[in-house]
């Protein structure tokens, strides 16, 4: 054992032994591989995946619990992810478009233009509304819902249920 002399300053050289590849590089390695992975399997499987892995050093207490969450989520994390993906086709499909600032303005000058319609009416209750009002909106609502109808059946094809 070397023994220092109290009057010697004991000096340490601070040597970084790097690694070839920085932090930065390997967190981007990190975020390519989940990003295939989610690619690959989907994005249910791969969050199922990372739980599996985060969770094995965990003791069986712990991960009970989790497991029952877990159990609960993946269904609903499955689902979602259906549903997000055939709106996506729907939407490819059927063309659609986000509403520009010009549709916001015209839905907006129609609210506004109800809105004044309401007021110069003097409408407070629903009791001040006249009886021809009530059958003309009735009316109005039963046209409105069989056009529905009739359209759910044009866009199916069939006049009761899907065809095979």
């Amino acid at each position: 054992m070397r023994v220092l002399s109290k009057t010697a300053p004991v000096t340490r050289a601070y040597i970084r032994y790097a690694s070839t590849e920085s932090a930065a590089q390997k967190a981007g390695q990190a975020v390519n591989n989940a990003t295939s992975a989610v690619k690959s399997q989907g994005l249910t499987k791969a969050l199922c995946n990372l739980y599996k892995t985060v969770t094995s050093p965990l003791p069986a207490s712990i991960k009970s619990p989790l497991n029952k969450v877990v159990g609960i989520l993946e269904p609903v994390l499955y689902y979602s992810e259906v549903v997000y993906h055939l709106g996506k086709q729907v939407v490819v499909r059927q063309n659609f478009t986000l509403p520009g600032k010009v549709d916001f303005a015209a839905a907006e000058t129609q609210l506004f233009k109800v809105l004044e319609y309401v007021k110069a009416k003097n409408i407070k209750s629903i009791k001040d509304i006249p009886v021809e009002q009530w059958k003309r909106g009735a009316i109005k609502t039963f046209e409105l819902s069989s056009l529905f109808v009739v359209g759910e059946i044009v866009g199916r094809q069939n006049l009761i249920g899907y065809k095979d």
